[in-house]
């Protein structure tokens, strides 16, 4: 299968497809999906070992990471480079050469990962361009995002590791794999080409508003159309998957988070495709046409004027609905495990809930996280100490993500409202939120 498609996302939304996209949910490491008989044997087990223990860090070794702290940006990114290649080496060498092993998928979804993409840079860097290099910059400035797009590149090599993704990916699909897996795999190569369109697009610093708001908007839907039709086209494939329902929600998300303006549009596609479709008696056209519905509801009434509408089931099976806590302020924190300053926050939001909860202060946390996350969010909020009810907002039970629906897309986000249900404060945190909490509880004059 070839196609001439380039495209990453990085370390914004981690997410997206980070998830988003990258996988539909975990899946045991003796599973099999090969017509053969799987074999195990002391290389293979040796060969695994090796790029498992490599995946979960970014540097190799820990000595490493305070040295990469040091570096410049030039060399930080040939550090990453080293990096990244030596793990797509090893998987490609795992897949060669044990491909009836029984972690074979697994590690195909590595090969597929964020943590094993390189950039293909050139071995020298031109001299023209080292004086731009060679300073550092604060990372997620629009500068940073230009240096990044200015990095020379081996275009050829990295088309053939393009290609040799698309052609792992077809040969796993020819397979008798259940379809499960292999939705896992389509939705894992298409994330990656997702992340590598956003290397592209990311902190292009466009002024998406004003005169220019309607040129932009017809980028923007130009420039994501391929992957809209491609997640459609893997949604008709896999329809008779409830599950693929979870995939459209991951695509929207982290496209919501990109392109706001387009999300009306993209929900209202989905739609109509899963009204008068052949397939839409299957049950994952069902489930898309369920969530469209729903989505397109809520975006019609979200009004940042008005009481705010949120209702879910926590992670402890609390049932939460706003419009039951009129009367009270209440705290929403929208978070994710991959923001430390939200972690950090915790023991500040809960002595503020133990010190007025009985004033009528309440407290809802909004992970913005899978189910693949749970434990990860129980450890985080038990060490913290964190006893307001929290929910998954990307779970696979989710049909309404709030952090899609009102475009969550830095951290950390924390509003206060007030009694009324409506929202008084979009940065209620550190030294601020106590004031904020006594001023509409009418404990200050």
């Amino acid at each position: 299968m070839k196609m001439n498609l380039k495209l990453n996302l990085g370390a914004l939304l981690a997410p997206i497809f980070l998830l988003i996209v990258s996988c539909t949910e975990e899946l045991k490491s003796n599973s099999t999906e090969q017509a053969e008989v799987p074999v195990r044997n002391i290389q293979a087990e040796k060969a695994f070992k090796n790029i498992d223990t490599l995946k979960a860090y970014f540097c190799d070794y820990p000595e490493e990471c305070e040295r990469y702290k040091k570096l410049t940006f030039i060399k930080k990114r040939k550090f990453e480079e080293r990096v990244t290649k030596n793990r797509v080496r090893l998987a490609q060498n795992f897949l060669d050469s044990f491909p009836n092993d029984a972690r074979y998928f697994e590690v195909l979804r590595f090969f597929f990962n964020q943590n094993f993409e390189p950039r293909f840079l050139v071995e020298e860097i031109p001299d023209s361009l080292s004086m731009f290099f060679s300073k550092e910059i604060k990372y997620g400035t629009p500068e940073y995002f230009k240096r990044l797009r200015s990095l020379p590149i081996d275009v050829k090599a990295q088309d053939e590791w393009l290609n040799q993704g698309y052609e792992l990916a077809e040969k796993f699909l020819q397979t008798n794999a259940p379809l499960e897996k292999k939705l896992i795999i389509e939705m894992a190569i298409l994330g990656r080409d997702f992340r590598q369109a956003l290397r592209i697009y990311k902190g292009l610093n466009i002024q998406k508003k004003g005169l220019e708001a309607r040129y932009w908007k017809e980028f923007d839907k130009f420039y994501w159309e391929f992957l809209r039709l491609r997640i459609i086209s893997i949604a008709e494939k896999y329809s008779e998957l409830e599950v693929i329902a979870n995939n459209i929600e991951q695509f929207m998300s982290v496209t919501s988070q990109l392109t706001p303006h387009l999300k009306e549009e993209y929900w209202e596609g989905f739609l109509s495709l899963t009204e008068g479709h052949p397939l839409s008696k299957n049950a994952g056209f069902k489930a898309i046409h369920e969530m469209a519905k729903k989505n397109l509801e809520a975006l019609e009434h979200v009004d940042y004027n008005k009481p705010l509408d949120i209702s879910f089931t926590a992670v402890d099976g609390t049932k939460i609905n706003l419009a039951d806590l009129r009367g009270k302020v209440v705290l929403i924190d929208f978070w994710t495990i991959r923001c430390p300053p939200c972690i950090k926050e915790m023991p500040h939001i809960q002595a503020m809930y133990e010190k007025y909860r009985d004033q009528g202060f309440e407290v809802i946390g909004l992970a913005g996280n899978g189910d693949e996350s749970k434990d990860r969010v129980l450890e985080i909020i038990k060490k913290q100490g964190a006893t307001w009810p929290q929910r998954l907002d990307k779970g696979k039970d989710v049909i309404v993500s709030y952090h899609s629906l009102f475009n969550i897309n830095s951290y950390p986000t924390v509003w206060l409202l007030n009694k009324e249900g409506i929202i008084v404060d979009k940065n209620a945190r550190g030294i601020r939120l106590e004031p904020l909490i006594r001023l509409h509880l009418g404990l200050e004059n």
